[in-house]
């Protein structure tokens, strides 16, 4: 008993060397890898620097509130006269004076003062106890 292959309906059996003729889109397909290599390449490095720059800037950050307590322990020594008031408005007129001088120091002066307030709950034992 032979056993016969049976095809489908539409089914056309071709020779492989004939396969040539139907497998289109290879050219296509490994243009659409190597974008999709670059595109892949570009978003990692993306998020490496992303990383790189987040590091960056808490250090950045660090080194700003750290200065930021320096000097404000350095300018209580010297201005802590008064009632609290009067050394907010002595300190506002001075980071004032300070900041008018350049567009560095200004900016400086901010992230410092920014740094100092937002860390308030750690800032002022520092500025009491040091």
């Amino acid at each position: 008993m032979e056993h016969a292959i049976r095809y489908p309906e539409h089914f056309a059996p071709i020779a492989q060397d004939e396969m040539v003729y139907l497998n289109g889109g290879s050219v296509a397909d490994s243009i659409g890898n190597v974008v999709d290599d670059t595109v892949n390449a570009a978003a990692s490095t993306v998020k490496v620097l992303g990383t790189v720059a987040t590091i960056v800037g808490v250090c950045v950050l660090g080194a700003s509130y750290l200065w930021g307590i320096q000097q404000a322990n350095s300018w209580l020594d010297d201005n802590s006269d008064g009632n609290v008031f009067t050394i907010l408005g002595r300190a506002l007129d001075d980071l004032t004076a300070d900041m008018s001088k350049s567009v560095s120091y200004f900016t400086r002066d901010l992230v410092a003062s920014v740094a100092v307030v937002a860390l308030w709950p750690i800032s002022i034992p520092l500025l009491i106890f040091t």
